[in-house]
């Protein structure tokens, strides 16, 4: 049975398990093959097969403003990784304390002590501890004074580069969709449920339903941006095709929130708090600020005609 837990488990829910440590923003190709090495491992040596992640990102955590811009939710990035067969995953916030832990105190209160770690596999460049002390030798040299296994993953290449977290942020950025979903595996994708806009739509005469990309106490920044075609999950037997902008609304405001806008071709029914996957085709352009209402109405008219072509509908 999967489960998530947030922070260590109580000591009557410890189990033996093997344990992937990262942070999985994408759960690429990579993650997924360390993922599945977990799973193997498990299966062999009748251990359950875990995930150790962290929330918020150690570098979001030491400094806000140059943090990784998000690639996944941590609602989607639970649900990749637990398509990968990982049965529990543990969330710890990053906070002052775990920062200042030493490479043998991370190890011994949260591996061994914690969660019972009893084969532990990481990225071949994996760093643990204060200031990022411990490596993949340290972890070797601590798992024998504490008898569990450590595999050490080695890159998975694309493009003759290996596959990352900030390779498929410069992809987004680039708006080369058909790469980052060459690296994750999958089509790029963000869901959530449909929440209570201003309903400004409807006054420009292009109804929207908006989602939510980070929580609203994050200062993370989502690693994609801008209008695309895309293609709407969940509404009906089908999906249905839209067009969308990511990014926080400069020409009407949004506080600084980013938000994910979608209008929705051949469809007008009320939707809120149902849960919807957008799926990420192709990219339009770049959100800009428009000096007027009008300019931007004409804008979005222009991005559905252009959606349409693209998705194959009739314009």
């Amino acid at each position: 049975m999967k489960k998530v837990f947030r922070g260590l488990p109580k000591p009557e829910e410890r189990i033996d398990c093997a344990l992937a440590i990262g942070n999985f923003d994408g759960v690429h190709r990579g993650h997924q093959a360390l993922l599945h090495e977990v799973v193997e491992a498990s299966r062999g040596r009748l251990l359950c097969s875990a995930v150790l992640t962290f929330e918020p990102h150690p570098r979001e955590f030491f400094n806000p403003d140059a943090a990784p811009k998000r690639i996944l939710s941590l609602h989607d990035k639970i649900e990749a990784i637990e398509e990968c067969g990982i049965q529990r995953i543990y969330i710890l916030r990053f906070n002052k304390e775990l920062a200042a832990l030493s490479p043998y105190d991370f190890v011994k209160r949260l591996l061994v002590d914690g969660l019972h770690a009893r084969w532990v596999t990481v990225g071949e460049n994996f760093r643990f501890g204060a200031k990022r002390s411990g490596d993949i030798r340290t972890l070797e040299k601590l798992g024998k004074e504490f008898h569990f296994e450590v595999h050490a993953m080695p890159m998975i290449f694309h493009k003759h580069s290996a596959i990352s977290s900030s390779r498929i942020r410069e992809a987004l950025a680039e708006g080369d969709i058909a790469s980052v979903n060459y690296m994750l595996g999958r089509h790029y994708a963000i869901s959530g449920p449909i929440l209570h806009g201003q309903q400004l739509g409807r006054t420009l005469g292009f109804r929207t339903i908006n989602q939510r990309i980070l929580p609203p106490y994050s200062k993370a920044k989502p690693a994609i941006s801008g209008v695309w075609a895309v293609k709407v999950f969940g509404l009906g037997p089908r999906p249905i095709e839209g067009v969308a902008n990511v990014g926080n609304r400069p020409t009407i405001g949004s506080h600084g929130e980013y938000l994910l806008e979608t209008h929705l071709f051949n469809f007008d029914q009320d939707i809120y708090g149902k849960h919807v996957k957008v799926e990420f085709f192709s990219k339009l352009r770049d959100e800009k600020k428009f000096n007027s209402l009008e300019e931007l109405r004409a804008a979005v008219e222009a991005d559905k005609t252009k959606a349409k072509q693209i998705l194959g509908l009739t314009v």
